[in-house]
Parts: C-alpha cells; structure tokens; sequence
C-alpha cells in the first residue's frame, strides 16, 4: 500500500474517502433468526397501519488521476429510477406510498468533499469544477428550508452511524436528530415511517485504469476500510421518525445500467426488501 499512496494524490484519494463509508457495510447475506424474523414481522404490521414515504438520493463518480468526477444526470436518474423501484416494492407487499422525494445529486456527501470534485452535468459534457452545495436534483423545486430539513437526514447517515446500523445485525439504531428535523420531517412527509434509499457508485477512467490498474484497492485515509475501484451499491433505511431511529437497513451491490446513458428506468433486484420481508 505505500507505493499506492506514493502514486496517488490527495485529489485522487477524494472519491474513495466520500464513498467508501457508503460501501464497506455490503456483506454476505445472512441466515434470519427467530427472534429477528419475529421483530421484522412486527415492523411489517406497523407498516401497514400508515402510509410510508421515499427519500431517494443517487452519487456516481468517475475516478479520475486528478479530481474525480460527479456523473450528474447519471446519478440524478439512477436516483429516481431506484426511488420507483422501491416504490413498486412496497406496494406489491400493500403498503401505500405517500409521498416520493428525491431532492438531492449525492446528498449524502459532505460540502468539503463535493467542491473537490469536478462535475459532468450530462453525459457528453466537459466536466467543470464544483461549486454548487448541496447539488440540487432535476426535480427539486423546494424552498431553502425544506431543502435543509432533508440534508440534515441524510448527512444523519454519516460513516460512523452506518458502520453503527451495519453492527446492530437488525437491532434500532438511534438515528440522533433534533426534535425540530423530527417534526418538520413527519409533516413534510405526512407520516412517520421513510424509507430512505441511497444509490452509491464508483467507476474508473479509461486513463485511470490504465494507469492504476481497475482491480486495485484504494485505502481509505486511515479509515482502515477499503473499497474497490468499480461497483453500485444499493443502501435502504427504514427510518421510524417518532422514535428517531433506523429500525431496518441493508446494503448491497446490484446489477443495471447506471453508469451510461441510458439509465435503466427500473433498477429492480431479488430481495430488494429482505430479510424485512421473507423472499
């Protein structure tokens, strides 16, 4: 590794910094206990006595040997095509679905890391340095404290808290909002049970393949996690907003177009819902 970081520069090391916290969690499925089977059914019932919401939100980067690229118009519609899919999930298992948003391009990321980034607003065009924050989405029309409210929730889902849920094997994790983002999310949303849905990926350039070789390994800053040069992860929290906690989550890879144009309109895969729902 030391030669790796002897090649690499800070600029280069940015997306895998962003994005590796978002990564690392996607493990091997595992066997549901009965105690855990029994806890998720309950939720299930929950479920169904209201309404549930969907807060999307899509980041794609282009690694670069210089500053990594936001694939804009990629994530932005990986972003809503995800929020559909779940969508369609949840309702063949006769939840209703009030209400979808997807108000952010990589909301999850920090300010410091996105205006380190250049950005590709559409497929074909030249990538521009960024100096937009947070990135708003193609259908974003909120106002600035509405947009605020949502950033607060997902900036919630920091490394340290995901790599929290990913340890609770099942278990509530509290989520640590104010009281203020609490409410103001539960009237936004008309209910207290989201459902939010994050799309993450990370693909090299031609260049920086050749350069770098696409199978290698970039550290993490002293994180002391890894995570690999290409992928697209899915990441789905079932956020109870009364209680302030994340009472289901699961993160893993999954197939589709999301990198090239045109984006799949559905980006459904098996177990999209389990083991929240027995497949």
């Amino acid at each position: 590794m030391t030669s790796l970081f002897n090649i690499l520069s800070a600029k280069t090391l940015t997306l895998p910094l962003a994005l590796a916290a978002m990564t690392v969690f996607s493990g091997c499925a595992t066997t549901t206990s009965p105690e855990a089977r029994s806890a998720y059914d309950k939720t299930q019932q929950n479920l169904k006595s209201q309404p549930v919401s969907i807060i999307s939100d899509g980041c794609l980067i282009r690694v670069e040997m210089g500053k990594n690229d936001v694939l804009y118009e990629q994530s932005n519609l990986t972003s809503l095509a995800m929020m559909a899919t779940v969508e369609e999930a949840l309702s063949e298992k006769s939840l209703k679905v009030s209400r979808t948003t997807a108000p952010f391009v990589c909301g999850a990321l920090s300010k410091e890391a996105l205006t380190k980034m250049d950005i590709l607003a559409t497929a074909d065009a030249k990538d521009e340095l960024n100096a937009a924050y947070p990135l708003l989405s193609s259908t974003n029309n909120l106002n600035q404290a509405t947009n605020q409210t949502y950033l607060t929730l997902l900036k919630a889902f920091a490394q340290d808290k995901r790599k929290e849920i990913d340890q609770a094997k099942g278990n509530s994790v509290d989520l640590g909002l104010d009281k203020t983002t609490l409410e103001t999310l539960k009237e936004i949303e008309g209910t207290d049970k989201v459902f939010v849905s994050m799309v993450t990926g990370s693909k090299p350039s031609f260049g920086y393949s050749m350069a770098m070789g696409v199978t290698t390994a970039v550290a993490t800053g002293g994180t002391g996690f890894v995570t690999p040069q290409q992928g697209q992860f899915h990441h789905l929290y079932l956020v109870d907003l009364t209680t302030n906690t994340v009472d289901w989550a699961k993160s893993t890879p999954f197939t589709g177009q999301v990198f090239k144009m045109p984006v799949n309109e559905r980006l459904a895969y098996k177990g999209i819902l389990s083991p929240l729902y027995a497949e």
